[in-house]
């Protein structure tokens, strides 16, 4: 199956994030910033790329998302505007 966002929308695949840095700090986790991995990218509205590829990580909040689930895996089509950062490592 192949998954094409519509519009400023993102098809994400959650991802559990870390709960301890490399050295040892415990991270707290937070209902409203979840973790997940770009699996599909929309465009803008003038058919411009959205700024995110296949494989990123992405910190994401917001409560307007669409869940479901293909195979025993979950998705999630979360608009471009939910994305609060773009993890570099």
């Amino acid at each position: 199956m192949k998954l094409v966002p519509i519009g400023e929308r993102v098809v994400l695949k959650p991802v559990e994030g870390k709960e301890k840095t490399e050295k040892g700090i415990y991270l707290p986790k937070s209902e409203d910033k979840k973790e997940g991995e770009v699996l599909a990218v929309g465009t803008f509205k003038d058919g411009k790329p959205l700024p995110l590829k296949v494989g990123d990580r992405v910190f994401y909040g917001g409560y307007s998302s669409e869940e479901f689930e293909e195979g025993g895996e979950k998705y999630i089509v979360i608009e471009f505007k939910d994305i609060l950062a773009k993890i570099e490592e």
